[in-house]
């Protein structure tokens, strides 16, 4: 593959094939981990996620809008997911007290101890189904690219999203 397959109007079979194949092993992944939470855990891999980054917020929480940008998905989805959460008493809201179209979402007990549960088989299924296929050096040259793919996306963003390690992790 040359840097000439990708200027074309249509992607060329071969660069084809790595982006279809991209598509179905990211998707493949999220649907192991998906079914074996829901399974094991009764959430989500969407719904760990909401509760992992509540947990690793200042005071357990954080405003709907500041979820819905971390974990890079629409507000009107999150809202969703943080209603069938709140059902299962693992979330709760309120209303925000300097604005009063800010909604806070704060990580109950039983959330906490839900996300306990569940994370010791979030890290089995990263290990067994990602990180035991490659090695040492094929992870870090996949960190090169990923941080290549990240770096483009910020640039074409609005909201460009920090990761542990990213130059602007620590200010975001």
């Amino acid at each position: 593959m040359s840097a000439g397959d990708f200027e074309s109007r249509w992607l060329s079979p071969d660069v084809n094939s790595v982006w279809t194949r991209f598509l179905q092993v990211t998707h493949r992944l999220e649907h192991h981990i998906d079914r074996r939470l829901q399974e094991q855990h009764g959430i989500t891999h969407t719904q760990y996620e909401i509760l992992l980054r509540l947990a690793d917020s200042d005071e357990r929480a954080m405003r709907m809008s500041d979820l819905a940008d971390s974990i890079v998905t629409a507000k009107s989805a999150v809202t969703y997911q943080i209603n069938k959460l709140s059902e299962m008493g693992l979330v709760s809201r309120k209303k925000c007290g300097r604005d009063n179209r800010g909604i806070w979402v704060h990580l109950t007990e039983d959330g906490s101890a839900r996300l306990e549960q569940a994370a010791p088989c979030i890290l089995s299924l990263v290990r067994e189904l990602f990180l035991d296929a490659i090695s040492c050096d094929q992870a870090a040259e996949l960190d090169k690219l990923l941080g290549t793919w990240s770096d483009n996306l910020d640039a074409h963003d609005r909201n460009p999203v920090a990761y542990p390690g990213h130059p602007g992790a620590e200010a975001a």
